[in-house]
This record gives structure tokens, sequence and C-alpha cells, in this order.
């Protein structure tokens, strides 16, 4: 069935998702409305709320994503020409000079200069911009410190922490930060949905997570203070694929993040983001003032994962048919020309610095975001300290059985690195083709894949073996340090309209020992993860 916009807003739509009987397709087009028609999201907050109190109303499964969607609105919502990935260590910031820069006429994005206070985008650049400048910055809108300080929270090495979601029906949930190894939590603020990504800051002071914002389409980004409880939100953005990525660099100093700029109430509490709704920046956090700005004025610029261990350079990819990644060095606020990788978005660089995860394919934007739309596969770069200059980003697919047949592969999908930097593991992965093994089954977007680039790679034999249920999803994936564990956070179906999200926090052995589950026999289930692990 196939359902069409009345008079200009989806109603069917809003309609079929309090039943669930949408398709995937029919979800993503009325999350895209949403996102920027705050007259539905609050019809579907009221329907959603005289539903719950209908005497003698049969519960059908909701979408993934309604019950946190309705509480919203129910709320009202410096370098030498040596290449990065030949540097020492696989990173070792050296010194380039403005006039290369200049030289190097990129016209694809502009450095706003660092400053002290929090700022927004100063203008409305399309994914087609100015030439590098230096950008005038202006105050953000909402509060910087939204909690009330607290006591301090360490984890030690190795040590697992998780942030808990709590919250009784149709009202606003309860974050925390708790340390499982010694039950130590600490107030993480009130949120409208369940939290969906999370970084710990190597000198374990930070910790930094990115929740749903309700019904409207977005997600929050947020960092906790874990020395004195203080939270800052900074910014909202559209939850589009490859916008969750936190990224920090080595020694703590500065969290990458990435925003897609979002139409949002002034009562949404989200700081102001005056730049195009669809627009793609990344932005920068600067943990020595608490404040955060932004990094880059493209429309199509992804923060990717820091390349240096002394001078903080961070790794931004630009979103295009062909996506292109390059070094800016966040002192100077500068593109390296040097520092450049074609056909390689969002490379997550290994523990060593010796080899990076990173996708490559053909992509097209959404009108919300970017993703792959032919032959989008994840990749294994070559070690960056033996290889030529070029061959590194030549890449081995991440999937020694999968082949993109016709161009259909992944338009997107997460991946992460062990500690030991030769685990790696793969979830969310949103194949666009024809099953190619497992009865059907393989690959599934709900599960997660597991191996070792010592021993192969992925196939369809390392699916992570977890009873997910019916419904069920692998929502976050960590590796514990020493390699020997990971957690995983399994999202669970709301058990009704209006109900606090649930899911399930397991502790895997990778090493045959037994596995657990955290804060077992709750039932329904509270939100638990993401989850970090001790530096």
């Amino acid at each position: 069935m196939t359902f069409r916009p009345a008079g200009g807003h989806p109603d069917e739509l809003i309609s079929a998702s309090l039943s669930g009987e949408l398709t995937k397709a029919e979800r993503r087009q009325l999350d895209e409305h949403l996102s920027t028609c705050e007259s539905c999201r609050e019809t579907l907050a009221a329907f959603a709320g005289e539903r719950r109190l209908v005497s003698g109303l049969g519960h059908v499964p909701p979408p993934r994503d309604l019950s946190s969607r309705v509480r919203a609105g129910i709320e009202g919502g410096r370098f030498t020409s040596i290449p990065w990935w030949r540097r020492p260590g696989g990173i070792v910031a050296m010194g380039a000079s403005l006039a290369t820069v200049a030289a190097a006429a990129l016209a694809v994005v502009v450095i706003g200069n660092l400053h002290s206070g929090p700022v927004g985008q100063t203008s409305s650049p399309g994914p087609s911009s100015s030439p590098l400048s230096s950008a005038s910055v202006v105050p953000s809108e909402g509060p910087s410190v939204v909690a009330t300080p607290g006591p301090a929270l360490t984890l030690g090495r190795g040590e697992l922490g998780y942030l808990s979601l709590n919250g009784a029906p149709l009202e606003a949930l309860r974050l925390t930060f708790v340390n499982d190894t010694t039950g130590a939590s600490i107030r993480a603020g009130k949120v409208s949905g369940p939290s969906i990504a999370a970084a710990l800051s190597p000198d374990g002071k930070w910790l930094a997570y990115i929740t749903q914002k309700g019904e409207s389409g977005a997600n929050e980004v947020w960092v906790l203070s874990l020395v004195d409880g203080a939270v800052t939100p900074l910014g909202c953005s559209v939850a589009a694929p490859f916008t969750d990525r936190l990224a920090w660099s080595k020694d703590g100093a500065y969290l990458a993040y990435t925003l897609t700029s979002i139409e949002m109430s002034p009562t949404s509490g989200c700081p102001r983001n005056p730049a195009v709704a669809g627009s793609t920046d990344a932005w920068v956090f600067v943990a020595a003032t608490g404040r955060y700005k932004n990094l880059t004025h493209a429309g199509n610029a992804y923060a990717a994962s820091f390349l240096s261990y002394d001078t903080p350079e961070l790794a931004v990819s630009f979103a295009a048919a062909t996506p292109r990644t390059r070094g800016v060095a966040l002192q100077t606020g500068q593109l390296n020309v040097q520092d450049r990788a074609d056909n390689v978005f969002l490379p997550l660089f290994s523990p060593e610095g010796n080899r990076a995860l990173f996708w490559s394919g053909t992509m097209t934007s959404s009108g919300a975001g970017w993703e792959f739309s032919r032959g989008g596969m994840p990749q294994l770069s070559g070690d960056f300290r033996s290889a030529g200059p070029a061959s590194p980003w030549l890449g081995t697919p991440l999937f020694g059985d999968l082949t993109a047949v016709g161009g259909e592969a992944f338009a997107y999908g997460s991946f992460a690195w062990g500690g030991d930097s030769d685990h790696i593991v793969f979830w969310n992965g949103a194949w666009t083709g024809a099953p190619q093994g497992g009865g059907g089954t393989y690959p599934s977007q709900p599960d997660a894949y597991v191996g070792r680039i010592s021993t192969g790679l992925l196939t369809a034999g390392s699916r992570l073996p977890l009873d997910l249920g019916d419904g069920n999803w692998v929502a976050d994936v960590a590796f514990a340090p020493s390699g020997s564990s990971m957690a995983v956070t399994i999202g669970v179906p709301s058990a009704g309209i209006g109900d606090p999200p649930s899911s399930r926090l397991m502790v895997l052995s990778l090493l045959g020992g037994q596995s657990r589950e955290v804060d077992p026999g709750v039932e329904p289930p509270p939100w638990d993860g993401p989850e970090v692990f001790g530096p």
C-alpha cells in the first residue's frame, strides 16, 4: 500500500505509524517530514496520547523509536610533505604553511577559527561552498550546562561503564552513567529518547554521548564531565547515517562530532545552528574551556577520527558521488593538502594508528544526509608503516564473501576496533541487494559480525552468536581493552505506545568463557547502553 500526503501533510502515514503498519520506505518518508514539520510532530504526539487512553485498545508492536518520539512531543517539545599515513605511529603532525593551503584552492570548505565560546554557523552555504577562509562566529543560544554538578566518577582500566535510561510511561526519562564494577553512578540529566552512541575520553574525564530526541527525527549530542557532573549540550542533528561518530583526540583535549542541521522550535532546547537545514558539518568540543565550535562550513563534511598524537589533526570526510578525506589541523583550522585520500569516507584509525577501517563507493544525498547508493562497502586499509603513498587506500573489503552485484551493497553501517588493533566488529549494515547467504538472512542489519584482521576478516560465519529474538537488534558494540570480551547493547521493541525504551546489555566472552547480562531480571528492562570501557 502506498500512502499519499494529504494537503502537504502525510496524515495517513501518521495514522499508520500508531499501529506499526509502515514499511521501511514509509517510515523514512515520515521521519523526513517530521524533521521539518512541527505541526505534524504535535499531531503525532496528540494522537498517540489519545490512543493510550482509550480503554480496551489492544497493543500492537510500534516502530522502535515511536515511544521516544511520542514522549518528546508531550514534553513540548601544522605538516611536512610526509602524508599522515606514513608518519611514525601512523600519525605524527609536523607544520604546513597557510600559503600552501590557500594555493590548493579546495573550494569545498570554510574552516572556522577556534574561539572561546559556544558558536554556531554564521552563514548558510550548501554543499558547494566558498573557498578557504577564516569564518566569524556567533554565540550559540541555550545553556552550556544543564545539570547540577555531582560527585566524580571514575572507570579503572577495563572497567565497564554504561548509560542507563529509566522512566515511567509518557514521562521524562532520567539518564545516568554507571560503573558496572563498583556500582557508582552519576546523573546525566533528563532526555526524551534512548542513548545510541557513547565515547569516553582517553583521560577518563569526559563522556560524550548521543540520544534520540523524541519524535522530532533528531538526535542530541552531549558531553558529561565525570569530574563534577556537569552536562553540556553540544547540538542537535538530523538522525542521518554516519552522524553518530564521536571522536576524541589522543590527549582527550578535543571531541569531534558531526551535525546535520535541523529546524527546531525555540522551545526544543537545542543550541542554535543557523545553517541551512540538511547541511552537514564537523564540530569540535574543547575540554579546556568546556565550549564547542563549528569547524567546517562545507555542508557535506563529516568528522571521522583523529590523526595526530602531537598536534591534534582531524580527518574530515566530504560526502560526494566520490567521497574524499582531508586532514584538518585544529590549532590553525586549516586543511592540509598533503593529507588527502580519495574514495575514502569516514576512516576510523586503529589504536596503534597503523591501519584504518573506512568506506568506499558512490554516495548520494537523500536531502537529510548522505548514504551509499552503489558499491558501498566497508574496507580495511593497508599498513601505513610499510605501504606506499597511495596503496594503503586501495583497501580490502571487510567482508570476504560479499560482492556488490550490480552495485547493490551497503547503504550505511557502523564498525569499531578492538584495543588490540586486531579485533573488528561491524553492525547495523543496511544491505541494499539480495541476500548472499544464511538461508536468505545474510547480511542481516539487526546482527553484528565480529572477527580479526589476522585471521581473515568477516564472513557469514562471523555473526555474533546472540539470541536476538523477534524484532530485537544490535544497537551498539564495544571491545574490552584486553580483547578478551565485548559488551553489546541489544535493542528491544517497546512494550507499548509511550512506554520507555528497553534494551539488554550483554557482556560476551571472546575466549569461550561465560557471558552475562547487566541488570538482569527486570521486566520490562530499562535502556542500558551504549557502553564504554575504562581507558
